[in-house]
């Protein structure tokens, strides 16, 4: 009985580990965004080059996806996908981009950009007019 407890829990870790290795593919809202963001000290950081602030609650991703406190990122710069919040214009979530990520163009940098051009969902693509 130990043994084919022992043989499974073995089995498992050959089988879980390959699959926590691959990098899990991000899907981003029609409404993200793409810019830099300086953090300097939460809620007041830099988008773009102008002041702007973290909305109460916003919910900020690492390049793992997990949620990050602002005050790990205060004093970098990042490239980010980022939503805004429709009544306050707060940054409600933002998401560290991956290299891979960084390297899909072209992304909407404003918000008349995103309304002119077409977003793929399924290959998480943009394409110009």
């Amino acid at each position: 009985m130990d043994r084919c407890r022992a043989l499974f829990t073995a089995l498992m870790i050959v089988i879980a580990v390959p699959a926590c290795a691959q990098e899990l593919a991000r899907e981003f809202p029609l409404t993200a965004l793409r810019g830099v963001v300086s953090f300097s000290g939460p809620p007041a950081v830099e988008l773009n080059g102008a002041p702007a602030l973290l909305a109460p609650g916003a919910r900020l991703h690492g390049t793992d996806n997990l949620l990050v406190l602002p005050t790990t990122l205060t004093g970098s710069k990042r490239t980010v996908h980022y939503t805004i919040e429709d009544t306050t214009g707060m940054i409600k979530e933002l998401w560290v981009l991956r290299e891979s990520e960084r390297a899909v163009k072209p992304w909407p940098k404003t918000v008349e950009e995103r309304q002119a051009w077409n977003f793929n969902s399924a290959t998480q693509t943009w394409t110009k007019p």
